[in-house]
């Protein structure tokens, strides 16, 4: 398989902007030994591509200091977020034969109900079982979101994707936020392997494949509220391309819902009461403070002005969904990366506007704004 774009001013042009992304993102990670070992690398990956024109040792070199570099983080970060140690107290429950979203658990401010879907139950699983640090399990995960990337870019036969291999490794907040007890890597690493099967099931007009993608993406949608997203916009692609994969876009639907069904169907449908107060709280009660990245804390913070919560979530809500309306409307989705370009501009409204917004938010939004510059069908 080659991987090498023919025009050798575009290959320059594709390495120089990866290494000098990564020497800026290295930098910033600070002088652990790791970072100081990849910086001083740098001039042998320039002699390597001048010698042999390959991109394989600037790829593997941003796999290896990503994988290694949460690895660290791991050992020098601790829970900064509640929310595996929820999804650990909620699997006990589970394990005994229980409806999560029957229970609550006292968390930092008080009395909590299960927030999350319940796919996130199973996948951390065995970790619990085995008695492995959820927290360890999801820097492994994380480690793989640039390999799937990579994957990625090799199905579309394109170097183009580099620069932005490189953000995906070693950006230092995305390295932070692999072991600091968030469960956004575990989202993104789901639904980029749907995206990956889906990919190789066009390229390949493999079945399997198609099959695999839907019911990943089942388990996807079953995990995390945000990939609503971009099923927003993913099931009008399917429509509007009906001929695309090796199987009927009915038969991919089925196999997704299905999956939705099978993991989510017994926990909803026994409590849907329970289910809906979970929503209600990640919408509107929750007890989180006006804080992050987002218009509140700035109108706040520059001109003293206060929003009530119902405010807040009434605006983030017209935003997004005229947001939506409007991308469905008049933006055309002929083509695979619009999906992402549209999904991507519709979370960002939504986190643009809502009242709290952490860095663990742009761990799942970043891949999708990377996927917005590749078409598939070039």
């Amino acid at each position: 398989m080659k991987i090498l774009e023919k025009n050798k001013d575009d290959k320059e042009w594709i390495f120089w902007t990866t290494l000098t992304i990564s020497f800026v993102l290295i930098e910033h990670n600070g002088v652990e030994p790791l970072f100081l070992i990849a910086f001083t690398l740098m001039p042998f990956l320039i002699l390597v591509f001048y010698y042999k024109r390959s991109f394989y040792p600037l790829i593997i070199y941003l796999l290896l200091v990503g994988a290694f570099g949460r690895y660290t983080r791991y050992f020098r970060e601790t829970y900064a977020s509640y929310t595996l140690l929820a999804v650990r107290d909620y699997i006990g429950y589970f394990v005994h034969g229980k409806n999560v979203y029957k229970e609550m658990i006292m968390a930092q401010s008080g009395l909590t109900p299960f927030t999350y879907l319940p796919f996130s139950l199973l996948w951390y699983l065995p970790s619990y079982i085995l008695t492995i640090d959820l927290r360890f399990f999801e820097m492994l995960v994380s480690c793989f979101v640039p390999f799937l990337l990579f994957l990625y870019g090799r199905a579309l036969k394109s170097v183009k994707i580099l620069p932005f291999l490189a953000i995906l490794s070693l950006t230092p907040f995305l390295l932070d936020l692999s072991a600091d007890g968030s469960n956004d890597n575990s989202a993104i690493f789901i639904l980029l392997l749907s995206v990956i099967f889906f990919v190789y099931a066009i390229k390949n007009k493999n079945k399997r494949y198609a099959i695999l993608s839907a019911i990943i993406l089942g388990f996807a949608t079953s995990f995390k509220h945000y990939v609503i997203f971009y099923l927003l916009f993913f099931i009008p692609y399917l429509y509007q391309n009906k001929k695309l994969l090796p199987i009927s876009n009915k038969r991919y639907i089925f196999y997704a819902i299905l999956a939705v069904l099978i993991v989510s169907g017994p926990f909803i449908f026994t409590t849907p009461q329970g289910f809906l107060r979970s929503l209600t709280f990640i919408e509107l009660t929750n007890w989180h403070k006006t804080w992050g990245w987002n218009i509140w804390v700035a109108l706040r913070d520059s001109s003293r002005l206060v929003f009530t919560r119902e405010q807040m979530w009434s605006v983030r809500t017209l935003c997004t969904g005229l947001t939506a309306l409007i991308l469905l409307r008049f933006f055309r989705l002929d083509s695979f990366n619009k999906v992402f370009i549209a999904s991507g501009t519709s979370l960002f409204v939504y986190l643009a506007f809502s009242q709290w917004t952490t860095y663990a938010y742009f761990t799942f939004l970043l891949p999708l704004f990377c996927l917005s510059a590749l078409k598939i069908e070039d």
